[in-house]
């Protein structure tokens, strides 16, 4: 098993939330470094996400109907049947984070709340 450094006061800090939680110290560090890598590709989506708006002009002509997936403001793979895309996606890049959505004739859907239901505006 790898050896990880940790400083001697968040180490102290970790102990002591472990202790709190009722948690071993591994569970604690995983769950946090779980829930790190997590906010880390939600922030890299959503960068992906601004992109695809500012882009969507462009996209739109070139894919529109189709679902594409975007890399670091690019088009990595697209096609109309989003499993295939998907397991392409996957196969070539893992579990890094990559936008997949489908180009709409819209850049973003209006979704009104009915109580515990969303409806999209477009229907």
């Amino acid at each position: 098993m790898p050896t990880v450094a940790v400083e001697p006061e968040l180490y102290k800090r970790v102990e002591e939330a472990a202790a709190e939680h009722q948690a071993s110290i591994d569970t604690l560090l995983n769950n946090a470094v779980r829930r790190y890598l997590w906010d880390l590709d939600r922030m890299k989506i959503s960068e992906e996400s601004k992109r695809y708006f500012q882009q969507h002009a462009k996209l739109k002509v070139m894919y529109l109907g189709q679902y594409i997936a975007m890399r670091n403001g690019e088009v990595v793979d697209h096609d109309a049947d989003f499993d295939k895309l998907r397991g392409r996606v996957r196969q070539k890049f893992g579990h890094a984070p990559i936008m997949m959505t489908l180009v709409e004739e819209a850049a973003e859907k209006v979704l009104t709340r009915h109580g515990f239901r969303l409806e999209s505006g477009n229907q």
